[in-house]
């Protein structure tokens, strides 16, 4: 549910910022996928505020309506985690389809795995919850990366996540001469809870801080 407040930021964001290429893991690929479609702000937003398409029991209806709205209008990405091989695994153009996404929703202990041409695929923001390489591979030296989850909101799941991803964590270096701006939330979004169940105030609440993010950070480093 924290994906809102990624929209909430794009709605201040997409007046300043155009890009040219979108890389969405885990809930990012939702409205990275919406955003590389062209969807307005107030669409985005519209349809995080709605109860049937929020919740991992929704995730296949909100992907279909979401891949059917509207044609990728720019290049787009999705990253994808392989299960076997603990590696990621990126998905790009128009060989995106929606188990893709499904994939990379899939988070651990809320949503199955997805078997994709043999192979076992799961939550795109596992090892690395930004997936800024992802971006520089596909030529980007620019980048406005929103990370909604900064840290797992929970003192028992938090170092068992540090700890995997010490182990299996995909954190290559930064190339020199990449510009990286990093946008991530000014204060905590909530527990676990709210991060599983829709919740209307919550939504609403998430959408109203990520603008409020957003608009904070144009104003210090315009972009």
């Amino acid at each position: 549910m924290f994906g809102a407040w990624q929209a909430g930021a794009w709605r201040s964001l997409a007046p300043r910022f155009q890009p040219d290429l979108i890389v969405g893991a885990s809930v990012g690929s939702l409205n990275g996928y919406a955003i590389a479609a062209g969807w307005s702000t107030s669409d985005l937003c519209a349809w995080w505020l709605r109860s049937d398409m929020a919740g991992f029991k929704h995730l296949p209806k909100a992907i279909r309506f979401l891949m059917d709205a509207r044609p990728l209008e720019i290049d787009y990405a999705v990253v994808l985690v392989d299960l076997l091989r603990m590696k990621p695994h990126t998905v790009t153009g128009s060989v995106v389809q929606a188990e893709h996404l499904l994939a990379s929703c899939a988070v651990p202990g809320a949503a199955l795995p997805q078997r994709i041409e043999g192979r076992w695929y799961l939550d795109g923001a596992l090892l690395n919850p930004l997936p800024v390489w992802a971006a520089v591979e596909l030529g980007a030296t620019r980048i406005l990366a929103l990370n909604a989850l900064p840290d797992v909101p929970s003192v028992l799941l938090r170092p068992l996540l540090k700890g995997f991803r010490a182990s299996f964590g995909h954190r290559p270096a930064l190339p020199s001469g990449i510009d990286l701006t990093i946008l991530a939330p000014s204060r905590q979004l909530g527990s676990v809870r709210d991060a599983i169940y829709w919740k209307q105030a919550n939504i609403e609440h998430w959408i109203e801080q990520g603008a409020a993010d957003a608009a904070a950070l144009a104003t210090a480093a315009p972009f």
